[in-house]
């Protein structure tokens, strides 16, 4: 199996931060992520207290994966999320797509190779969600 992170929505931590915030404060959300934009350090301390009692603030993006694999292997997956989609492309090559929501929660119910890979593909993505996932291991 070969998994590779092919493209990601921009901003995504920072998106994140906003969706946090916008339950909690009384500005625009525009306003809000334009603010973050500008403070990095301020992104970075919000999406460091992240919590998954409120999954949908995990749901504001979208990740696309390459994927070579053998067809019963994804049949397998598919069968254990309906959150990620597939396209088939043709011999053993498919297309994923899906949210970090979704990766996070396929991870916590079924660890396996391809959840493992597939967590550590965000790390360039989102490398806050990343540690969160690291440290929820242990």
């Amino acid at each position: 199996m070969k998994l590779r992170l092919v493209s990601h929505s921009p901003d995504i931590e920072t998106t994140i931060a906003t969706s946090m915030k916008t339950t909690t404060s009384g500005a625009m959300p525009s306003t809000l992520f334009n603010r973050f934009k500008d403070r990095p350090e301020k992104v970075e301390d919000i999406v460091g207290r992240i919590e998954l009692q409120h999954g949908n603030i995990l749901e504001h993006n979208r990740l696309v994966w390459s994927l070579e694999a053998p067809r019963d292997m994804v049949l397998d997956v598919m069968l254990r999320t309906k959150y990620l989609n597939f396209t088939k492309l043709g011999n053993d090559r498919w297309v994923v797509s899906g949210n970090l929501r979704s990766v996070i929660e396929l991870h916590i119910t079924h660890r396996d190779d391809f959840t493992e890979t597939l967590v550590e593909t965000i790390m360039e993505a989102s490398p806050r969600i990343y540690d969160f996932i690291r440290r929820s291991e242990k």
